[in-house]
């Protein structure tokens, strides 16, 4: 009984509302106030009745109250999305739309977009010089160049996503979206879940092919084939949770469609720190191989600082945790998701860059007139390794000669005198042998860097 009471009285309270402003509504596609009111949802009207309540709005002003009042706008349609079906969402967001429509909606397009040109400025550039200077270099790009441009062309894609979905709604909030562009949003939303598990991927396996590339050491070679399994494992795991996230798949985009879903929150949330632990993991990997190298103290700080660039992608890694808590939770996805696919393109485009920076050098060398105060000094052979091919060396301190012949600078042999030609053949067995172990010992101090880069066929 006392229901019925109510309803009645919502009822009566959203006619006196529409007559109330009848001037506002005359001029819209419904005919008469009476129209306007039969294609209100009967689920929607405690939702206004009681945002309007809570508002204290004055009824003979409701445009001035309701459209400027984002936190009412997000009650109501809160209570409308939990309310009511989808076809009866989008029947309120139509007529909420149009009774705002003279009012100014509060958007977050110019972040959207403003993110999306820096990072395409950023890595695009970035990349393409990588490749260019590892060409200069070596005459050829080795499987983490090619496995950089692959992650690359996919972030292009998905910047491509983000700057398509800004334009269809992509940063307004969810009820000032045309309903005509809510499952194309959707879809694309879901689409860059899929595209930023792949870059990520493809961006942290190329490290592992760089440090597979420059580091010979079995025991390093099997931890990088750890880190591979974890990272193709974790892959694989989350793509088919975000692919399969819900039954039927099509439920994802069409929320008309009856559906079972998975926790979109603990899914993104696992992920995001799985994503975090790979980033640390794979930051401090090399430091024990770089701590046994023979190199001086400039060397060695020039050479971390040399790795330590990824650490920028792992802070953004952290930064973007925040943001993926609403994961799954909001009702107003596409304002509140902005965050998160900021700090996801901000996060692949640190991890690319960073990773490109460190080959620039030998391109940065060959530029007149740029860094020319550090010419000859050693740090160059240090930043030159990331160039280096398979069986490879630095130039030995004991080069001499002029810049397009090189030799090595070997001590004298002792001499020895036989008088018989049977002593002949063991006077050039030892030769050899003095020879094998100059060489040797010439190798042990050149060692800088582990220079002997393999490129591994497995990979």
């Amino acid at each position: 009984m006392l229901f019925e009471e109510t309803f009645r009285d919502s009822w009566a309270l959203l006619l006196f509302l529409c007559i109330a402003n009848a001037p506002v509504v005359a001029s819209q596609d419904s005919g008469s106030v009476t129209e306007l009111v039969g294609l209100l949802p009967n689920c929607s009207l405690p939702c206004l009745l009681n945002g309007i309540q809570a508002a204290a709005c004055d009824l003979t002003a409701l445009p001035e109250c309701l459209c400027p009042n984002i936190p009412l706008q997000a009650n109501v349609s809160a209570c409308v999305q939990l309310s009511c079906d989808y076809k009866d969402q989008a029947t309120v967001s139509i007529l909420s739309n149009k009774l705002c429509a003279e009012y100014p909606k509060e958007s977050r397009h110019h972040q959207l977009l403003a993110t999306a040109i820096a990072c395409a400025a950023v890595v695009f550039p970035i990349v393409i010089l990588r490749c260019i200077s590892r060409l200069k270099v070596t005459s050829r790009l080795w499987l983490d160049d090619w496995m950089t441009l692959v992650a690359t062309v996919i972030l292009a894609a998905l910047i491509g996503v983000v700057v398509t979905t800004t334009k269809l709604g992509l940063g307004l909030h969810y009820w000032n979206v045309d309903v005509r562009n809510a499952v194309p949003i959707l879809k694309l939303m879901y689409a860059s879940e899929i595209l930023y598990i792949i870059i990520q991927v493809a961006a942290k396996g190329s490290l592992l092919a760089f440090y597979a590339r420059i580091f010979p050491n079995r025991n390093f070679q099997i931890a990088v084939w750890v880190g591979v399994a974890f990272l193709v494992g974790h892959g694989i795991l989350f793509l088919g949770l975000v692919v399969f996230e819900c039954r039927p798949v099509a439920a994802i985009w069409d929320r008309s469609l009856e559906r079972q879903c998975l926790d979109l929150t603990k899914i993104a949330l696992a992920g995001a720190s799985l994503a975090i632990f790979e980033d640390i993991a794979f930051l401090v990997m090399p430091i024990p191989e770089l701590l046994k190298l023979q190199l001086s103290t400039k060397k060695r700080i020039a050479l971390l600082l040399v790795f330590s660039v990824g650490s920028f992608a792992c802070i953004t890694s952290m930064v973007r945790l925040k943001t993926v808590l609403i994961f799954g939770k909001s009702l107003d996805q596409t304002w509140d998701y902005v965050d998160g696919i900021i700090w996801s393109v901000v996060e692949l485009t640190c991890a690319l860059a960073c990773a490109g920076l460190p080959a620039l050098w030998p391109l940065i060398k060959s530029i007149p007139g740029v860094l020319s105060t550090v010419r000859g000094s050693k740090i160059r052979d240090v930043t030159d390794l990331s160039s280096r091919g398979p069986g490879t060396r630095p130039k030995s301190k004991t080069m001499i000669g002029s810049q397009n012949r090189m030799f090595k600078e070997l001590p004298k042999l002792p001499t020895e005198h036989y008088d018989t030609s049977e002593r002949g053949s063991k006077l050039e067995i030892k030769t050899k042998s003095s020879y094998m172990d100059m060489e040797s010992s010439s190798r042990d101090e050149d060692l800088e860097l582990q220079s002997v880069a393999r490129e591994r066929s497995a990979f």
